[in-house]
């Protein structure tokens, strides 16, 4: 938490160095270079807090989490003795298929794709010509 804690001066730090150095090897004014580091300083800084928030953020859900998670276990171990039984309802499931000749299984095939979907005559298509010509 105290790394955390210190992130944005961290991180303005390191991106002021950071700028300093590239900004002297280019050969820029000193004055120059002291304007560039003080604005990154400011720019990284702020971003640096709102990381720092983000994180703490997700580190209080967490806690939340596991703290509804403990509770709900204390809650549930009370349940569980007394519906040891009832857990397992619902657990079996049996599947039967009857067994049809080829007769059957060819008369409902068709009626199945006679109710659904009529196919349509493709021999009987015609080509209409516009007689009208510009």
């Amino acid at each position: 938490m105290n790394v955390i804690h210190k992130l944005p001066f961290v991180l303005a730090v390191s991106a002021a160095i950071v700028v300093g150095i590239i900004g002297y090897k280019m050969g820029v004014d000193y004055g120059a270079i002291y304007v560039r580091m003080s604005i990154s300083m400011v720019v990284f800084f702020i971003i640096g807090i709102y990381i720092r928030d983000f994180i703490n953020k997700i580190e209080v859900e967490i806690k939340k989490k596991i703290a509804e998670e403990e509770k709900m276990k204390e809650e549930g171990v009370g349940e569980n003795e007394d519906n040891k039984t009832d857990n397992n309802k619902g657990q079996n499931i049996d599947f039967k298929v009857e067994d049809q000749n080829e007769q059957d299984r060819k008369n409902n095939s068709e009626n199945l794709f006679d109710e659904e979907f009529t196919p349509l005559k493709v021999g009987s298509v015609s080509v209409k010509e516009d007689t009208n010509e510009k």
